[in-house]
């Protein structure tokens, strides 16, 4: 969820980070169910010759320390689930050959003492997830999040790009095909936004995944499995490949969006 910039839907939204998502007191109802079985997920070393091979890929799990992000069914926290699935991402991806750079990978934020001091601990967050980005040349960055809302109908995973950023528009559309046929159903499509921080100051294909909504029990349950944060991962893992794969995902319209 995002701070003051929030969407899907606008007036809702979340921002995330932590790692012992599945040990949160959301009961599994039907433990059968087939999204809550183990899948056996295989990376193709295929994959390597070209691909994702040597691409430097930032993973940003949102939120983090005091900012806990989205609160949900049960208590759950937005900032443990993402970075739980962003570590499992990591895992997929370096195991295709990529070179991963994760903004964070404990329970913590990336604000400085000072930004506390002057009361500007989210902003100085975001300022370095930046730096982390500008430390080296970038091929993608991802970044995760969950979405809440007042109603538990709203549900669905859904990824957002800025507007004016056509690479991020291809890898976004990818990546929520992805979505759509590995995930629980989700109707939603990709959102183009002119607001957020570090889609605004990041070029190439620079996507915020909201991969689905705390405050809906089925995914909030969902979530804090680990049979599904490895599905999640795995989505966000095969769309990056079929990204940097395929020249057509690569190819940017003409009149660049």
């Amino acid at each position: 969820m995002h701070g003051k910039h929030r969407h899907v839907p606008l007036a809702f939204a979340a921002m995330a980070m932590l790692v012992g998502a599945t040990s949160l007191a959301v009961p599994v109802q039907d433990a059968r169910a087939a999204w809550f079985r183990p899948l056996q997920h295989r990376v193709n070393p295929g994959i390597q010759a070209t691909g994702i091979q040597g691409k430097v890929i930032v993973v940003d799990p949102g939120h983090g320390g005091r900012d806990s992000g989205a609160r949900g069914v049960g208590g759950i926290e937005e900032k443990d689930i993402t970075l739980s699935v962003a570590l499992k991402l990591a895992r997929y991806l370096q195991q295709g050959g990529a070179m991963v750079v994760m903004t964070r990978s404990t329970d913590t934020d990336l604000a400085t003492e000072r930004d506390r001091a002057m009361r500007q601990r989210h902003l100085g967050d975001l300022r370095g997830r930046l730096n982390v980005v500008r430390r080296q040349r970038v091929d993608a960055f991802v970044s995760i999040h969950c979405n809440s809302a007042p109603s538990p109908d709203w549900r669905g995973a859904q990824v957002l790009y800025l507007k004016t950023n056509p690479h991020a528009k291809q890898l976004a559309t990818v990546m929520q095909e992805t979505f759509r046929s590995e995930l629980l159903p989700t109707h939603r499509d990709v959102q183009s936004n002119r607001t957020l921080f570090l889609l605004k100051r990041i070029e190439g294909p620079t996507v915020l995944a909201e991969i689905g909504f705390v405050s809906n029990p089925e995914e909030a349950r969902a979530l804090t499995t680990e049979a599904y944060q490895e599905r999640v991962a795995f989505a966000m893992y095969q769309a990056l490949v079929r990204y940097f794969s395929d020249p057509a995902a690569q190819q940017v319209p003409e009149d660049g969006g």
